[in-house]
This record gives C-alpha cells, structure tokens and sequence, in this order.
C-alpha cells in the first residue's frame, strides 16, 4: 500500500497527486499540464499544515474518484478553477467570496466556528474544521455520493440516556475497585448519544487489556504536538483516535514516569485544545493519583464520579479524601460529584482491578 503525500512545486501551489485504481502507480503533474476534467477535487486554506494533512487523507479515502489539487494561494486557485472546474471546492472562511464566483459544482467552506448550514445559500456547505477527520469526511459523503444526511437528529431532551455533558472525571481514592472499566462503560454509553472522547490520566492504565491491539501514537505523542503549537490539532487528535464501539479514546501514556513530568498547565492546555478543536460533546478523563494538579482538573469537571466500595478502610479513605479537599478550598468539587457504590470482586476472578 503507497503512502500519497502531496509534493510541492513552488512556494504558491502543491501539484496533485491522482489517487490512481493502480495504487502501484502514483501520477504527479504540474499545473499547466493539468487534463481538464469534472472530477477535480480542489483544496485552497492559508492553514499550510492543516491543509496538506487533510490533503492525505482525502486522496487516501476518495482513491479513484477524484484528481487532488491543493493550493495555498487563493489567486491560482480561481486561475486554475476558471479553466479546467472543479467538481468539489473547499477553501477556508475567509475565501468565501471567490468559492461563490468559482466555476465549481460543490462548495464547502472550512469554517472556524460550529455552525448550521445557512437555508438562504444552499451552495456553499460549511464544515467544521476543527473536527475529526472522519466526520469531516461524512458531511462530505451525502453530497459526493448523493447519501441521506448521516447528521444525527435532535432527540428530545426525555430520550437521552445520560445528561452529563463536557468534562466528566473519575477519579477514587479507593484502588482496584473496577473505576476504568466504570469510566470506559460510562464513555460508551454517552457515545450513543452524543460524540464522546475517552483520556486515561492513569499511571498505570493497563494499557494493553483495555486497549489490545497494535501500539501506535499516545498521549504523550499529543502533548509533544501541543508543545510544537501547531494550527491541525483537531485533525493530529482525530488521526490518533481509536474506537471502542462508538467511544472514541486515545491511547494511554506507556511510561508512569512521563507521566508524572506533565505540568498541571498542559493537562489544562489539552483539555482547552480538545475544547476548541474538537467536536466532542463530552470528554470522560479517567483520572489516577501520578498527574499534577488533580484538584484543579476536578475543578474544570462539570460533574464528577467518585465509585467506591462500603469496606472500612475504603471508607476511611473516601473520607480523607473528601477533608482533603475542604481543606485545601476545593469544596466546590464535591457539589458536582456523585459517588458511586460498586460491587466488589472476588478476588479469585483477578479482575477487580482499574
């Protein structure tokens, strides 16, 4: 299988990759030697990185169908459009105007703000850019294969499962009582209604028993990209997203340690970040003793669970926990938690863990 990547031709425009049936065969071809046909597909946003990250996955998805074309200048865009067309335009906000005026049969607009799509000019679509790349991909869909809208429909308030909504912690005192799998069975049931996003904050997360597979980027692999201040954040989260079910999580941080050097301010940096750039309703943050600034993440939560089991010493710990907080002013925490009584394993089964 080839990797397509775009190449560039100058300072102003990267030629196109034709994502070929022969996946064997790449063609790459300058723009005046571009063939005139109804099937360009024709990218245009100043967001240099952002825009070419889209640009991979878009030839590796719609393979065969489309020829490629991104520009970063605005001007040889509406140059190129005006003599061979495009079937599909996307170009960021701010060329609004020329996407209207261009020879184009579809055109959306990345936008940088959620929005609906305006009844009044139903030929440009806006997308949202800051959102993984798969659901930028299904708004595309109805429009490229004439499908029904996939957009989930409003459900009455009564018809939703679970009401909780934004941040939502776990987090216990009490160890090995089964909080994980709480938090993964909570993050997956909030997931059939609403997009939802699974952070183990755990020094130890058991990593490969709830997330089997092959290893790939990490928590921390995020961290280091926020650090870099790039502008694609939405898409480098929705690149490293993996799926239980309709949960979307990222892979847990593999050395506790690491784990421990992360400053209070860039687990906050994250959770803005996901915040801003991300189209998830609600982010489950499973939450362990080895982060900094555990109290103030707890304060960002809109609501936190608290599991624990009714044992003498659980208890005594809950209660610690509970003066901890008083003490040291985060009483505002305990109004937004809700505790959550769990069933204690055998100890035969060696699953009472998490």
């Amino acid at each position: 299988m080839c990797v397509i990547m775009p190449v560039r031709a100058g300072p102003e425009i990267i030629v196109f990759i034709r994502a070929a049936e022969d996946r064997s065969k790449i063609q790459i071809m300058s723009e005046e030697k571009l063939k005139i046909v109804p099937d360009n597909f024709v990218i245009c946003d100043v967001q240099r990185e952002y825009a070419e990250c889209l640009f991979r996955i878009l030839t590796e998805r719609f393979a065969g169908q489309y020829q490629f074309h991104l520009f970063t200048d605005v001007d040889r865009m509406m140059e190129f459009t005006e003599q061979a067309g495009a079937g599909v335009l996307l170009v960021s906000e701010g060329y609004r105007a020329q996407a209207e005026r261009a020879r184009a049969q579809r055109r959306f607009v990345l936008t940088e703000l959620p929005c609906v799509r305006e009844s009044g000019n139903s030929d440009v679509i806006p997308v949202f850019r800051y959102q993984p790349a798969e659901r930028i991909i299904r708004e595309f869909a109805p429009v490229l294969y004439s499908l029904p809208d996939p957009e989930r429909p409003v459900k009455p308030a009564a018809a939703v499962k679970t009401d909780a909504r934004g941040l939502i912690g776990v987090y216990s005192p009490v160890h090995r009582i089964g909080k994980t799998r709480f938090a993964l069975r909570l993050g997956r049931k909030l997931a059939e209604e609403v997009p939802v996003l699974y952070l183990s904050l755990e020094g130890y997360s058991g990593r490969s028993l709830y997330f089997p597979g092959e290893e790939g980027e990490d928590l921390g692999d995020l961290l280091y990209y926020l650090r870099q201040e790039r502008t694609d954040c939405g898409l480098k989260i929705s690149s490293m997203t993996g799926q239980l079910g309709q949960l979307d999580y990222i892979r847990p941080m593999k050395n506790v340690m690491d784990l421990r050097d992360v400053r209070k301010e860039e687990w906050l940096s994250l959770l803005d970040t996901v915040a801003e750039k991300c189209i998830y309703e609600a982010v489950i943050l499973d939450l362990g003793d080895s982060i900094d600034g555990l109290y103030d993440i707890l304060e960002r939560c809109g609501r936190v669970y608290t599991p624990y089991i009714s044992d003498p010493v659980s208890l005594a710990k809950l209660k610690q926990y509970e003066d901890n907080l008083r003490e040291a002013g985060h009483e505002d925490i305990l109004r937004h938690t809700v505790k959550k009584l769990m069933q204690k394993k055998s100890r035969h089964t060696g699953k009472d863990g998490g």
